[in-house]
């Protein structure tokens, strides 16, 4: 048994404790979390005393491994439509890097205090990569097509890639991309499927004007974008209406949503959210939102909705790192207001949350098996990250 002490722990299922220590078992797992005058504390020589803070290992709500290998290939403030382009056009570039990439990202991750992953997948190119992490992953396998007389062949495909994963014993989930690539046929053979691939499902949402341009009046860059990679939108009918709103109901029920960048989300769309379903999760990728188009979502707008948030690094091929910690930097740079406490929070249980795992990672509650972080160099009394602020693992 080791006991481990900090200025604060955050155990974030309840208040940060001064002083706390934290019982943790040879494996990991949390056994107890202790006032420092409790009566079942050890003796002050077993407790190995560290300067800053404690917190649960982070969950990265959103991340593309397989484009790990694009580093550096897309130039940064191109916009959303023309990422999509560079995208499709680079995305076999260094293909002969992509498993030592991938390996090499993982890698990253474990090292910047990442215990679980969303991780979105268009092909079963992650499988091995996922097979030796000490990360746990869950598999969000990506179809799209905007033409419906494609569904079914996407479909299978997205059935057959989700297959490998699934009988590789790892989590898996056959997902949407985003409402401007999804038919409502590809909507509704996504739902059929969800029985037989349970969990949560993930969607790239509102993340430029133009999305819901397309959806209001069938016009706009996304529309044109598309048109260049041969979509007809000959029998488009503009839904009037917002691209959330299209998409929401058809999403598969009794399941988790994380709603991926909603960089242009208004308020309306959160109500709107909260009037259909209490299971949605607000991810956000600042860092990647700012390397696409140079801003970042209204995050203060979400937490004065007090939408459920959860923090993603998106690619390599649009952030130049994976750490949630430079995430939650950015954050707190542009909205202050974010404390360290509610930052931990949406890095670490309610990203869990989000991905149906806080039964044991997420938090340091007993019996849980999170990980633990030595958060150092930090403004404790005033719950603020500095530019040089660090996490090391500890276990």
């Amino acid at each position: 048994m080791r006991f481990l002490s900090a200025d604060v722990i955050f155990p974030i299922y309840t208040e940060p404790i001064s002083n706390g220590i934290l019982a943790v078992s040879a494996n990991g797992t949390i056994n107890d979390v202790l006032l420092p005058d409790d009566v079942n504390a050890p003796e002050p020589s077993r407790v190995e005393r560290l300067e800053g803070a404690l917190c649960p290992g982070f969950i990265n709500a959103h991340c593309h491994l397989e484009l790990s290998h694009m580093k550096g290939v897309i130039a940064e403030n191109t916009g959303l439509p023309k990422f999509i382009i560079e995208i499709v056009n680079k995305r076999d570039e260094n293909a002969e890097m992509k498993m030592e990439a991938m390996r090499l990202a993982d890698a990253e991750m474990w090292r910047n205090g990442i215990q679980a992953v969303g991780d979105i997948c268009n092909t079963a190119d992650t499988l091995e990569t996922k097979q030796s992490s000490r990360i746990k992953y869950h598999s969000f396998v990506e179809v799209f097509s905007f033409d419906p007389a494609k569904a079914n062949v996407v479909l299978k495909e997205g059935i057959r890639v989700a297959g490998l994963y699934q009988q590789a014993d790892l989590r898996a989930s056959i997902v949407p991309h985003a409402p401007y690539s999804v038919s409502e046929q590809l909507f509704a053979g996504i739902a059929s499927q969800q029985s037989r691939f349970s969990g949560p499902i993930s969607i790239h949402n509102q993340e430029t004007e133009s999305e819901d341009e397309m959806f209001v009046s069938g016009t706009g860059a996304l529309v044109e974008t598309f048109k260049g990679f041969g979509v007809d939108f000959t029998n488009f009918n503009p839904q009037k209406r917002s691209a959330l709103h299209y998409a929401l109901p058809q999403l598969p029920k009794n399941e988790n949503v994380i709603l991926i960048h909603n960089t242009c989300s208004k308020p309306e769309e959160f109500d709107y959210v909260d009037s259909l379903r209490k299971d949605v999760f607000w991810c956000t990728c600042a860092q990647a939102n700012k390397y696409i188009e140079n801003r970042i979502p209204n995050l203060s707008m979400w937490l004065e909705k007090q939408a459920k948030i959860c923090v993603g690094t998106d690619s390599l091929a649009s952030n130049h790192q994976l750490s949630i910690l430079e995430e939650l930097k950015l954050i707190q740079a542009n909205y202050p207001e974010f404390k360290l406490a509610q930052l931990l929070k949406m890095a670490t249980l309610n990203g869990a949350k989000a991905l149906n795992m806080d039964k044991e990672k997420g938090s340091f509650l007993k019996g849980k098996l999170p990980g633990i972080l030595w958060l150092k160099n930090v403004n404790l009394n005033e719950g603020i990250l500095r530019e040089t602020s660090s996490i090391q693992r500890i276990v």
